[in-house]
């Protein structure tokens, strides 16, 4: 039943000049993140304390299921291209999403830990490919202008469909329980991954006969400016060089830090606060790494990379001290905590990239990326259970915030450090 108003908009865009299909595979990709980033992974946290209550046991022994998760895209992360070139996108991601609907709904029948962990591993084989290998090559393939401008919207609604599932799973878990909240949400991450994988989703415009968003534009421009190679150096000679793992460093730390954001709904409430306003928490954060997308890129592109990473550490690092201290002052605090960690969260994803880049030059981006992000899901997957460990065993976030700060601290001085070095890589 959707085929076809889709498909009559392929065969008619051209000749009547309607919105070109390239625009619906980014509505695609955006519904593709608020399900399987707004709600799988910014939701998380919000069911962390419910079930460990149920079950009498610590937030740490569920957490562990988000570690797994991690784990699993650290593992699987340098194969996807593999896969990804080998078989059609649209099938990988129609059979991730119904992992992901499936692994997520689940949870909300099972008795033990254990089968959470179960859970978490099928999550980390969907989300490997959902999150991470998939939508940034589609929409290379189908915009060839104004592509850092499409894919920003589709990865804003990372934190747009986190603010808004956050709202909708906190009032589930008070008004129907933790169980039927993960039945719901696995059924609504099934609803929006679905029928753009199966009916909306192309890997490329030649499968549509058609040409990418942009593509007549790009021939035109490149036939009249000769082009330049790429500067950079290799993978291999990069790894001989202190930069490279003073990089990784900044990136391992900087997606270790970010997971406190896992933490925030069970913080709230430890402190003595209702579950509905720790869901107001959540949306803090998804509202501030939302923005903070947008701001630090702008930050980035008109005053450059430092001042984009002091803007992104540093408001990290605000927000965990007003977490600290909200306790002290109220809920307004808390909440302006988390809006300004939002801002931090938001750069452990989108100032890495930009470092890897400034470093190491475009040449060999591709391989040296994808080796250096690796130390983030590592980061993601280690910091998930250790805060949550630290929390049973002291029976506050206090340790956590302050080891966080500390983190934020050698991220940024590790950063800094590297983007020295490139004055040594001469290329």
């Amino acid at each position: 039943m959707l085929a076809s108003p889709f498909y009559c908009e392929v065969g008619n865009m051209k000749k009547q000049g309607k919105i070109h299909y390239a625009w619906w595979i980014m509505v695609a990709s955006a519904a593709i993140y608020a399900a399987s980033v707004g709600i799988i992974v910014s939701c998380a946290g919000l069911l962390y304390r419910a079930v460990a209550e149920d079950f009498n046991v610590g937030v740490s022994e569920i957490s562990l299921y988000t570690s797994l998760m991690y784990l699993t895209i650290t593992i699987l992360l340098p194969f996807a291209g593999k896969v990804l070139n080998k078989f059609d996108i649209r099938y990988i991601l129609t059979i991730a999403g119904i992992i992901n609907a499936l692994a997520f709904g689940l949870m909300g029948t099972y008795n033990s830990v254990f089968p959470f962990y179960i859970s978490g591993i099928a999550l980390g084989i969907g989300s490997t490919f959902l999150i991470y290998g998939s939508i940034p090559l589609i929409m290379n393939n189908w915009f060839k202008v104004k592509v850092g401008t499409s894919l920003g919207i589709a990865m804003a609604f990372m934190g747009v469909g986190g603010a808004i599932f956050a709202q909708i799973t906190g009032g589930l878990i008070e008004s129907i329980g933790w169980r039927s909240t993960y039945m719901v949400l696995g059924v609504i991450v099934a609803i929006l991954i679905l029928p753009f994988s199966i009916f909306v989703i192309r890997s490329k415009p030649e499968q549509l006969n058609m040409t990418a968003y942009g593509a007549d534009e790009v021939d035109v421009n490149a036939s009249n400016v000769p082009k330049t190679p790429e500067t950079g150096i290799l993978k291999g000679a990069a790894m001989k060089t202190s930069a490279f793992y003073l990089v990784m460093l900044f990136t391992g730390l900087f997606g270790l830090a970010s997971t406190v954001s896992f933490h925030v709904p069970n913080f709230v409430q430890s402190v003595g606060f209702t579950a509905t306003m720790a869901a107001t928490g959540v949306t803090c954060v998804t509202i501030g790494q939302t923005g903070g997308k947008f701001l630090l890129g702008a930050i980035n592109d008109k005053f450059g990379i430092k001042a984009a990473l002091f803007a992104g550490i540093g408001g990290g690092m605000l927000g965990v001290v007003a977490l600290l201290i909200s306790d002290s002052f109220g809920i307004g605090m808390l909440y302006a905590g988390a809006l300004l960690f939002g801002i931090g969260f938001s750069g452990s994803t989108l100032l890495p990239p930009v470092v890897i880049r400034e470093v190491f030059g475009g040449r060999d981006y591709a391989s040296i990326y994808t080796t250096i992000m690796s130390a983030s899901t590592l980061g993601v997957a280690f910091g998930t259970t250790l805060f949550s460990y630290i929390y049973d065993s002291t029976g506050s976030y206090y340790t956590v915030f302050i080891i966080v700060i500390v983190l934020f601290i050698i991220t940024i001085s590790s950063s800094l450090f590297s983007l020295n070095w490139k004055k040594k890589l001469n290329y």
